[in-house]
């Protein structure tokens, strides 16, 4: 069986049964960082969805799906592919089926820094003063 096929195996077993993941978990996102396709996505995807049948926390499910969402930044295809899951966990966050959750993240895309300067410059933004403050 390829490493293809494995996967596409492992994210049917979750979709089937969601309390599978715990047993595959390892497997699986070991082979979705390998081979990164269709299969990869269809995983990931299966991943959300069974942490969403049982919330370890209450960011769990959030932090997943923003993973996803920044892994896919550049891919609007695969970013249309995740809509329907995102619209699913704001759903189920309004009925209270799952706990609403704000996950803070960091943004990965490189920009230019502030000033110019590499690590910022004479203003890094709020509360960032370089100089002794006065009261």
């Amino acid at each position: 069986m390829s490493a293809h096929e494995r996967l596409v195996a492992l994210a049917a077993a979750i979709e089937a049964d969601p309390a599978a993941l715990a047993g595959v978990r390892q497997d699986g996102d070991a082979l979705a960082e390998r081979i990164d396709d269709d299969a990869a996505l269809r995983w990931r995807i299966a991943v959300v969805r069974a942490v969403m049948a049982a919330p370890p926390d209450g960011d769990a499910v959030r932090e997943l799906y923003g993973e996803l969402v920044d892994r896919y930044r550049e891919q609007p295809a695969r970013l249309a592919q995740l809509r329907p899951l995102g619209e699913e966990i704001r759903s189920r966050e309004a009925d209270g089926t799952l706990p609403r959750a704000l996950v803070a993240r960091s943004d990965r895309r490189s920009r230019p820094a502030i000033g110019g300067a590499p690590g910022g410059g004479a203003d890094d933004g709020p509360g960032k003063s370089r100089g002794p403050q006065r009261r």
